[in-house]
């Protein structure tokens, strides 16, 4: 098995039955050869001279030597020795495949012993079949005309042809006028005739390709790429179907050559496979002829036949059971289809809905992660139906009528009678219902979704284990509350509450503080009771929060407006309107309290007229007089519906010049000013007034924390998406990047966490608590299958790929350029080195040797400094070339890089360290193994020669019973012993294979009731622990591992370049999109933004680059 990333070797393979009594590698030269690779997306490169196949000099003193493998092939006669390559598109090469085949000579195995007289007879007529003619009685002889032309050059000497082949393509192809092609499926009875004399007629052959394969075309259309098949047998002097006897037959010395799966068609068209004779002709014929017509009859006219309506048959595609990826989008679609129909086939409740109903054109499509599987939305057009032009009501369930009593009574008996059947519960919705009460059914989509794998009572038990003893697990906290529904929350409180008999709110309040505690408690509130807790807060005590009342009170539709009243008064046990009256004056408050009545028309119907006369009512009571009417712009903005007020909107503008906002400026002021301003932007564009309100909290200094909060908590589920592409239009940067810059600490993780939105940390693969606690829980076979599935090949995607029209010599001319004379074109140095792939780069680096006599890792070396320059430098080096480079840069001198030693050497695989191994006694003319042996000591030294021994198994087989018996002697060497035997890890840990030490860990967790990161982070100290910390963590997740490297080299004061350097080039190329998720995921905030704060310069835009997040330096 190649290990996790590596290119499975090509199969070659003869496309045959097996011949008993025959080896496999002897074949013939009409046998077809196969060459398949398991891995997707691969290139296959051969030889059949026996050299190594070259993808990358495929052509050598004008000949082509390494051959791109299309479509199955032929060899020819002699030994035959091939060789096969598979290439990635990102440039990573398989191990090379070498069968050798014995090839025999189809035309000297199928000959027949031909006489000695044989050079005296004319054999023209054996390949000659013209003028035999099918008539209605039988079959006439005229070949008079071809037998003429065939004694009058009977004397000529025929050129012989170099090979069997070759002749019977010569014999085959002719020009005639009257010839057509012989089809693969036809009997050879009912060939048509070729109008071709004897050899001397034949026109030269285009000369066949050398080289020791032969191209064949296998479609179907033909029996081989020379042309039709020989003609029938015909004996000498004889006639077509008839045997002579008593004269020695002349063989067809030449077997068609029939491709594999031209021979199953042909079995397939004609499966009887029998000889048609002249009798059978005559009486196909006879069925032909058509009886003489009945004498005529006076009879009724038929009935009208009823018209046929024609049903368009389609062709299934193949139902695979994957689909092939990889960037084939048109493959994926069709996978998916296969699927439906196989679905629709076999599900008579699937095939029935759907087969109803008339749909139009797809209005919207997304496909969502769900991590255990994926989801794929379609939304299709109703014909006839405007989408969004029906009004759909939340859901309520209706109760059941209470029957009378006499009912009562006799359903009481019945129920002595008949056991009570158990009620279903009705799972509960993933959206709250006052999300669904929106103003519109605008496409909107927020960032925090229901999680799949909820479970309450387990969230409630991490969230009293965060705050429970000394010390507090914030992030716990966040990884609960910040990935859950506002209905799933609902449901952690109430759960825990019966366990513990404590509100999650008081224990909250006591362990957390600040605006992270606000954020906490807004999210365990449902969405009514928060709004009408703002509105309380917002009027209590002296003075009052217009700013509150405005957003909840301008921006609600009449049903939230309607449910925050009567939360309101449950809550407070006091009038909303009441309150707002006696906390607000004016127009303002004439505002406010038109608003909590919930009147506005939530008609979709738009009225023109209507629309140009209110238009021009405001007009009237603005613009057009001294003073302004306010009660006339409180009533139309407030009652009419949300499509007549943008009517009106633009009405307005084509009778003042004006648009409407800015006429409100123009005649009003203070809060009347801005509660109608946001009544306008919501009827507008709603996303693009939150977009406003989230710049106004974080612009300029300081930060409004209390707005901030409330926006992203009550938006979070509804149209944070939208939100969010709102905001950088505004703002020019992401909303993200905003957050990141304007708070600190736990708070920003908790924001950035609902703006960001996403998969939840899944806590039961992380060390910790959470680990041991998920193992206790699962059966053997649960383990089991998720040692599986984390031991499937991951599939890793690079930042740094192939880039489109590639040019070796035009890059080598930029660089050139770019470095020449006075001063650096930084600008074009990135433009070439940023989006080349390794491969492409190694080209380069050769190619400008060769064009200019100078290395070109030493030119920028001499031309950059810094940062820069160390990136620059990784980027014209191979993968074990830089590595080894590295290790080396570490041994060399005084002292040594532990971390370099660790970060290398611990995470690379088998094939990984033996590439670096050999690069570095090809570099340095050292063993590495001597190197490091002479630079560390200890425990440590010992890991890392066992780690550089290259021995660790790369196969996907585990044992439970040696899992077991692995922790037990861990935990006997460790946690249940004075001291630490580090040996015994050191084993293990270097020895074992992914899977099997995954299974260990979930031994050890069972067995110690602790984590086995825990359990090394206890026993060990320094290098060896940092060494063995490293192994465990790129067995649970690799890209994790680098993320977490990557965080460190940033975080706090200074960076450390070498680190960041090191990371960014050697992973680049091979699964930076995982590590970018991962960084995300751990730590609120993208790679690119922590790179774009800490960074700068040209250092800073190269590594944008490479990580592909060139936005993220943009301000």
């Amino acid at each position: 098995m190649p290990s996790a990333g590596a290119v499975c070797p090509p199969i070659i393979s003869p496309l045959r039955r097996h011949i008993y009594g025959q080896s496999t590698t002897h074949i013939d030269t009409s046998t077809l050869i196969e060459i398949v690779c398991e891995t997707p997306s691969t290139k296959i490169y051969f030889t059949a001279d026996g050299t190594k196949p070259n993808p990358f000099q495929r052509t050598i003193g004008g000949r082509e030597v390494t051959h791109r493998y299309k479509d199955p092939f032929t060899l020819k006669e002699g030994k035959r020795t091939l060789k096969a390559i598979a290439v990635s598109k990102d440039g990573r090469e398989s191990d090379v495949n070498t069968r050798t085949y014995t090839v025999d000579d189809v035309g000297k195995i199928n000959a027949s012993p031909i006489p000695s007289s044989s050079s005296e007879v004319d054999n023209s007529d054996f390949f000659d079949t013209d003028g035999w003619e099918l008539s209605d009685s039988t079959l006439k002889s005229g070949t008079s005309s071809s037998s003429k032309a065939s004694k009058g050059k009977k004397g000529k000497k025929q050129k012989k042809s170099k090979s069997p082949t070759r002749t019977l393509r010569s014999r085959s192809r002719s020009k005639s006028p009257g010839r057509t092609p012989k089809e693969a499926w036809a009997s050879s009875s009912y060939t048509p005739a070729l109008n071709s004399g004897a050899f001397g007629d034949q026109p030269a052959s285009p000369p066949i390709p050398d080289g020791p394969f032969n191209p064949t075309n296998y479609s179907g259309t033909q029996i081989n790429v020379w042309g039709g098949a020989p003609p029938p047998f015909v004996q000498q002097g004889g006639m077509p179907g008839v045997v002579s006897l008593g004269q020695p037959g002349i063989c067809n010395p030449y077997t068609t050559q029939y491709g594999y799966l031209t021979e199953n068609m042909l079995q397939n068209c004609n499966p009887d496979t029998k000889h048609v004779t002249v009798g059978d002709l005559r009486q196909l014929l006879r069925s032909r002829q058509a009886p003489p017509p009945p004498a005529p009859a006076v009879e009724a006219p038929p009935p009208p036949r009823p018209e046929r309506i024609e049903v368009p048959v389609y062709k299934d595609p193949p139902l695979n059971p994957v689909s092939p990826g990889g960037g084939d989008y048109k493959g994926n679609l069709l996978h998916i289809y296969a699927h439906l129909i196989d679905l629709a086939n076999n599900n008579k409740d699937f095939r029935l809905p759907i087969s109803e109903p008339k749909m139009g054109k797809i209005l919207e499509a997304k496909l969502m992660d769900q991590q255990d599987c994926y989801e794929l939305k379609i939304v299709l057009a109703k014909p006839g139906v405007r989408r969004g032009s029906i009004k759909k009501p939340p859901k309520v369930e209706s109760k059941p009528p209470t029957p009378k009593k006499e009912e009562k009574k006799e359903e009481k008996k019945v129920e002595k009678k008949e056991e009570p059947k158990p009620v279903k519960k009705t799972p509960p919705p993933e959206k709250d219902p006052y999300f669904a009460m929106e103003t519109e059914n605008l496409n909107q989509q927020g960032t925090v979704k229901a999680y799949a794998k909820f479970n309450a009572e387990q969230d409630a038990e991490v969230l009293h284990g965060a705050m429970k003893g000394l010390g507090t697990d914030e992030d716990a906290i966040i990884n609960v509350l910040c990935y859950r529904s506002n209905t799933q929350r609902q449901q952690i409180v109430a759960a825990y509450k019966t366990m513990f008999g404590k509100d999650l709110s008081e224990d909250l309040k006591g362990d957390l503080s600040g605006h992270f505690l606000d954020t906490m408690k807004a999210l365990i509130m449902a969405p009514a009771e928060y709004d009408a807790y703002q509105l309380r807060k917002a009027m209590k005590g002296l003075g009052t929060d217009e700013d509150v009342l405005i957003e909840v009170l301008c921006t609600r539709s009449n049903a939230q407006l309607k449910e925050v009243i009567r939360v309101y008064k449950e809550k407070f046990n006091r009038d909303l309107e009441k309150d707002i009256i006696s906390d607000t004056s004016g127009h303002f408050k004439k505002l406010l309290v038109s608003l909590v009545q919930a009147n506005r028309s939530d008609s979709n119907e738009v009225d023109r007229a209507k629309a140009k006369q209110d238009a021009k009512d405001l007009y009237q009571a603005g613009e057009a007089k001294w003073g302004t009417d306010e009660s006339k712009f409180n009533t139309i903005l407030v009652t009419r519906s949300y499509p007549q007020l943008r009517a009106m909107f633009d009405e307005y503008k084509n009778i003042s010049k004006k648009d409407i906002e800015e006429a409100l400026k123009s005649e009003m002021s203070g809060d009347i000013l801005r509660g109608m301003l946001t009544v306008v932007r919501c009827v507008k564009h709603k996303f693009n007034h939150f977009a406003r309100q989230l710049q106004k909290t974080m612009k300029g200094i300081g930060t409004d924390d209390d707005t901030l909060v409330r926006v992203v908590v009550s938006r979070c589920e509804i149209d944070m998406v939208q939100i969010k592409e709102e905001f950088q239009k505004l703002a020019g940067q992401t909303l993200e990047q905003y957050i990141a810059d304007d708070i600190s600490g736990d708070y920003r993780s908790a924001i950035l966490s609902l703006v960001v939105g996403g998969d939840p940390p899944d806590m039961s693969s992380k060390s910790g608590k959470g680990f041991v606690e998920a193992v206790k829980q699962k059966t053997e076979a649960q383990l089991d299958e998720d040692v599986k599935l984390e031991s499937e090949p991951v599939q890793e995607n690079p930042t740094l790929t192939p880039a489109a029209n590639f040019n070796a010599e035009a890059d080598c001319e930029v660089l050139r350029k770019a470095m020449k004379g006075f001063g650096t074109d930084e600008a074009a140095i990135i433009k070439v080195m940023g989006y080349r792939s390794n491969p492409q780069m190694m080209e380069v680096v050769k190619s400008y040797k060769t064009m200019f006599g100078k290395d070109l890792k030493s030119e920028l070396e001499s031309e950059t400094s810094g940062g820069f320059k160390t990136l620059l430098a990784g980027l014209c080096m191979s993968p074990a070339d830089f590595d080894a480079y590295n290790l080396h840069k570490a041994i060399k001198g005084l002292g040594t890089d532990e971390q370099v030693l660790t970060e290398i050497i611990c995470t690379r695989t088998n094939k990984q360290l033996i590439d670096i191994k050999a690069a570095y006694k090809t570099n340095y003319s050292k063993e590495l193994d001597a190197d490091v042996a002479g630079d560390t000591s200890g425990h440590y030294k010992r890991i890392l020669v066992s780690c550089l021994a290259a021995n660790r198994p790369e196969g996907q087989e585990f044992d439970r019973n040696k899992a077991r018996q692995d922790a037990q002697a861990l935990y006997e060497a460790g946690e249940k012993k004075w001291g630490t035997d580090e040996s015994r890890f050191n084993v293990i840990l270097a020895s074992r294979s992914y899977p099997q030490l995954r299974a260990t860990f979930q031994e050890y967790a069972k067995l110690a009731n602790k984590d086995i990161d825990d359990t090394i982070r206890s026993e060990m100290s320094g290098d060896l622990k940092d060494s063995m910390l490293a192994i465990v963590r790129c067995i649970r997740n690799k890209a994790a591992h680098f993320a977490t490297e990557l965080h460190k080299s940033m975080k706090g004061l200074g960076t450390n370049d070498d680190t960041l350097c090191r990371i960014v080039v050697s992973r680049a190329g091979v699964d930076m999109v995982q590590i970018k998720q991962e960084f995300q995921k751990m730590f609120k905030q993208t790679l690119g933004m922590f790179c774009a704060d800490d960074l700068s310069g040209d250092y800073k835009t190269l590594v944008l680059a490479l990580i592909r997040e060139e936005t993220a330096g943009g301000k």
